[in-house]
C-alpha cells in the first residue's frame, strides 16, 4: 500500500487510539500515538509527522495548551493540527482555531469524514512544503535558469496562480489551474484573481492578500473556497497563499486542491446521518404500526402534561383504554385483519382528540389519551362518553364488519399527585375495574381510596416486621366461676410491645389487618405461643383451660384443621385445655363448614366459643346448627344492664337460650360485684371482666390465681343461683 504520510494522535484514551490508527493505518498512513500533550512535544521534536489529531480534553496540559507549544516551536509551527473532541459548540472550535488548530473533527467520529479531512490537510501540508521546496529551489535557481523554474511551475498538479495584491490582476496561471476553472490561460491573465470565485467570497480573498502584504506571516490558509467552472458548475477548493518575489516584483502565489469530491462525501455523509437520526427517533418514539406515540414518548408528554397544569390549575385526565374481547376476534380472524382494525380504530380515537390532547399506543390493544384544559368531572366524563361512542361506529374490513366496545379506567391529575408511571398503573387499575364491573364502560380511580389502601399495606408490613421482631405478646385475663370461687381459665389477648408507642392493644392495630394473610400468621402464632404458655404454668403446678381468638379467613382456611393438629402433636398433654373463640358474625357464611371444623377440633379435645353472642342477627340459627361448647354475652350488654331494663332483658334471654340448648354460658365485660350478683341471680356464674381482674402478662397469673378470690368477691358464692328454663 502507497505511503500518504505519518500521523500523530494525541488522546489519553486507548479506545480512541485503537480506533483511529486502525481506521488511519488501513488508509495507507503511518500512525504514531502519544497519551499525552507532554509525550506529543517530544515525539514531534524527535520526528515531526505530517499531521496530529490532537485531543482537546487531556489530564495535566491540555490540547490547546499543547497546540500552542507546538506552534511556537520553530520546528513544529507548520506542522498542521486538528482537533477532536465531543464538544461542538462555536466557542470551543473557536479556541481551537486560536490555538493554531486548522480544522476539527467531532466525537463520535465518522471514517469518511476523519478520512476525508485527514487526506485533505494531509495533501495540503505536502503541497505547502513541495511549493516551499520548489520556491526556495526556483529562488535559487532562477538566476541559472528560468526555463526550468517554468517547468515546475507548469508540471505541479495543484491549480497555482500568481497575482499582484496591488494592482489586484494575475500575473501567470498554470495549466492545473486552466483545467480547474474551464478557462483558456489566455483569459485568465490580466483578469482580476477572485473573477470566477463566488460573488460572496471575493471579497475575502482580497481581505487575505491586503493581510498577508501588511503583516510578517509568509503563508496563510485560505480556507473553503468555491470558484464557479466556465460551464456553470461549482468547484470546491482548499489552498494556501504564499509571498513571492516574481520576476523581481513582490507577488503572491494562489495554490488550490479540489476537493469537491471531499465536499460531497461529507454532503452525502451528512445527509445519511440526519435521515437515521430521523429513523432513530421515529422507532424510539412512535408506534410501529399505528403512528402514535408510544409509551416513552407518552412519559415526555405526560411530564409536559404536568408542568402545563402546575401552570394552568386545570386537571389532566390520563384514560387507559382496553379494546374489550380483542384477543379472541384476533386469534379468529389473524393478525393481519387484527392489525387493520387497530390502525382504524387509531383513526376514530384520534378524530376525537382536541388541540393539545395526546393518544399513544401503549400494549397490543391497549391505548392511553391524555386530555389537556378540563374544566369539571362533568366535563371530563362527557369526554370520555364521546369518546366510547366513536367506538361503536362500525369498522368495515374487506366484507367483514366489526362493532368494537372498550374499557376505560381514568385518574386525573393532581387530584392523584402521582409521577407519570405511577399515573399510568392507576388508570390501568382503574380500567381493570371497569372491566370487571362491566365490559365497555368506564370507571374512576379512587386515590383516596388508594392512600387508605397503601397505608394500610404498610401497617401490616409493620406488623409483619413486629412478629419477626418478637414484639407480640400474649396478656391473659382469667375466667373465674363466681359460684364455686373458682379460676376456670383464661383468654389470651395479644398485645404489641411498639419500640416508640409503647403497649398498644388489638383495637390499636387488628382492624388494619382484617382480611390479609398475615391475620393467619398472626393467629397461628398465637396458638402456639398459648400452648407453650400452658406448658411453661403447669411446670409451676397451673393448670388452666386457655382460649384463644380466631379470625374467621383463618379458621375456615382450607389445611387449618392440619396446621392446628400438627401442634397439638406437639402438645399432647393439653388436650381438654385449648378452647377456640370466633365472633358470631364469623361464622355466618358458611355454618355447615364451621359444624364440621367444631366437630374436628372437638375430636382433638379443643373447645369452642362463639363470642360476642347477641350481636348477630342469627343467634337462633347458630344455637340450633352450631354445636359450640359455649356462649360469651357481648360485654355491650353486660356493662349496661344494670341501667338499661332491655339490655338486662336480652341478657336474660341469651342465658335462658343458653340452658335450653345445654350450652355453657359466660358474660364478659364484668367491672363490678354488682354486675356479678345481678348474673348470679339470672343463673349465670361464669363471668370475665375489669372488675374480676385486668389482663396480665403471663408472669402474673400464678400469684394472682393464688390470691383469687379478693374479699369483695368472696360472698357471692352463697347467693341463690336461679335456673332460667
Amino acid at each position: 500500500m502507497e505511503d500518504t504520510g505519518t500521523i500523530l494522535i494525541v488522546d489519553d484514551s486507548p479506545d480512541n487510539l485503537n480506533v483511529l490508527m486502525g481506521l488511519l493505518g488501513k488508509a495507507g498512513y503511518r500512525v504514531r500515538p502519544a497519551l499525552s500533550g507532554e509525550i506529543a512535544l517530544r515525539a514531534v521534536d524527535a520526528r515531526p509527522p505530517d499531521l496530529i489529531l490532537l485531543d482537546v480534553r487531556m489530564p495535566g496540559m491540555d490540547g490547546y495548551e499543547t497546540c500552542r507549544r507546538l506552534q511556537a516551536n520553530k520546528l513544529s509551527r507548520d506542522i498542521p493540527v486538528i482537533f477532536i473532541s465531543a464538544m461542538q459548540d462555536t466557542e470551543d472550535k473557536l479556541a481551537g482555531f486560536r490555538a493554531g488548530g486548522v480544522d476539527y473533527i467531532a466525537k463520535p467520529f465518522q471514517a469518511e469524514e476523519v478520512l476525508a479531512r485527514v487526506r485533505t490537510h494531509v495533501e495540503l501540508y505536502h503541497m505547502k512544503q513541495h511549493l516551499e521546496s520548489m520556491v526556495q529551489k526556483r529562488t535559487t535557481e532562477l538566476a541559472l535558469s528560468e526555463a526550468r523554474y517554468r517547468v515546475l511551475f507548469e508540471d505541479s498538479p495543484l491549480a497555482v496562480m500568481v497575482y499582484d495584491p496591488e494592482d489586484w490582476c494575475i500575473l501567470e496561471v498554470n495549466v492545473a489551474c486552466a483545467r480547474l476553472l474551464g478557462y483558456s490561460m489566455r483569459e485568465m491573465l490580466g483578469n482580476l484573481p477572485g473573477f470566477a470565485l463566488e460573488p460572496e467570497q471575493r471579497g475575502s480573498l482580497r481581505t487575505l492578500a491586503h493581510t498577508l502584504t501588511a503583516h510578517s506571516e509568509g503563508c496563510a490558509y485560505t480556507g473553503p473556497l468555491r470558484f464557479v467552472h466556465k460551464d456553470g458548475h461549482i468547484v470546491e477548493t482548499e489552498g494556501v497563499v504564499q509571498r513571492i518575489d516574481y520576476q523581481g516584483c513582490r507577488a503572491q502565489i494562489l495554490m488550490l486542491q479540489d476537493v469537491t469530491e471531499s465536499r460531497l462525501t461529507e454532503e452525502r455523509l451528512q445527509r445519511v446521518t440526519k435521515e437515521h437520526s430521523l429513523q432513530l427517533e421515529k422507532s424510539t418514539y412512535y408506534d410501529a404500526l399505528t403512528g402514535l406515540p408510544n409509551r416513552m414518548l407518552l412519559t415526555q408528554r405526560m411530564h409536559q402534561g404536568i408542568a402545563e397544569v402546575q401552570r394552568t390549575g386545570s386537571p389532566m385526565a390520563v384514560c387507559f383504554l382496553d379494546v374489550d374481547n380483542f384477543k379472541p376476534l384476533n386469534e379468529h380472524h389473524g393478525q393481519e385483519v387484527g392489525d387493520r382494525l387497530l390502525v382504524s380504530l387509531t383513526k376514530l380515537l384520534r378524530d376525537g382528540l382536541r388541540e393539545g390532547d395526546t393518544l399513544a399506543r401503549v400494549g397490543g390493544d391497549e391505548f392511553v389519551f391524555l386530555l389537556m384544559g378540563l374544566q369539571s368531572n362533568e366535563k371530563t366524563d362527557l369526554r370520555i362518553k364521546e369518546l366510547q361512542q366513536r367506538l361503536t361506529d362500525p369498522i368495515a374490513l374487506d366484507s367483514l364488519t366489526f362493532t368494537l366496545t372498550a374499557s376505560i379506567g381514568v385518574t386525573i391529575y393532581p387530584q392523584d399527585d402521582a409521577d407519570p408511571d405511577t399515573l399510568l398503573r392507576h388508570a390501568d387499575q382503574a380500567m381493570l375495574l371497569a372491566k370487571q364491573n362491566n365490559k365497555g364502560g368506564f370507571c374512576r380511580f379512587d386515590s383516596a381510596g388508594d392512600k387508605r389502601e397503601r397505608g394500610r399495606q404498610e401497617a401490616i408490613e409493620q406488623m409483619r416486621g413486629a412478629l419477626a421482631r418478637r414484639e407480640f405478646v400474649l396478656y391473659y385475663q382469667p375466667k373465674v366461676d363466681l359460684k364455686t370461687n373458682t379460676v376456670i381459665g383464661a383468654e389470651a389477648l395479644i398485645r404489641w410491645r411498639h419500640p416508640e408507642l409503647g403497649l398498644l392493644t388489638p383495637g390499636a392495630f387488628l382492624p388494619e389487618a382484617e382480611g390479609d394473610e398475615f391475620m393467619i400468621e398472626l393467629g397461628e402464632w398465637v396458638i402456639g405461643e398459648a400452648l407453650q404458655q400452658m406448658e411453661r404454668w403447669r411446670t409451676q403446678s397451673l393448670d388452666l383451660t386457655v382460649s384463644v381468638n380466631v379470625a374467621a379467613q383463618h379458621l375456615t382456611r382450607s389445611n387449618f384443621m392440619q396446621r392446628l393438629s400438627a401442634q397439638m402433636e406437639s402438645h399432647p398433654d393439653l388436650a381438654g385445655r385449648l378452647e377456640l373463640e370466633v365472633l358470631e358474625t364469623s361464622a355466618l357464611d358458611d355454618m355447615g363448614k364451621i359444624e364440621q371444623l367444631i366437630a374436628s377440633c372437638r375430636h382433638l379435645g379443643i373447645g369452642f366459643s362463639l363470642d360476642d353472642f347477641g350481636t348477630g342477627y342469627s343467634s337462633l340459627t347458630y344455637l340450633r346448627r352450631l354445636s359450640a361448647d359455649t356462649l360469651k354475652i357481648d360485654q355491650s350488654f353486660i356493662c349496661s344492664m344494670l341501667d338499661n331494663p332491655g339490655d338486662q332483658a336480652i341478657v336474660a334471654g341469651v342465658i335462658g337460650l343458653a340452658q335450653a340448648f345445654g350450652r355453657k354460658v359466660i358474660a364478659e365485660g364484668v367491672e363490678t360485684v354488682a354486675h356479678g350478683k345481678i348474673l348470679l341471680s339470672m343463673g349465670c356464674s361464669l363471668v370475665q371482666g375489669y372488675g374480676v381482674a385486668r389482663p396480665m402478662p403471663p408472669d402474673d397469673m400464678p400469684t394472682w390465681v393464688k390470691g383469687w378470690p379478693s374479699l369483695a368477691w368472696q360472698t357471692l358464692g352463697s347467693l341463690r343461683v336461679n335456673t332460667l328454663i
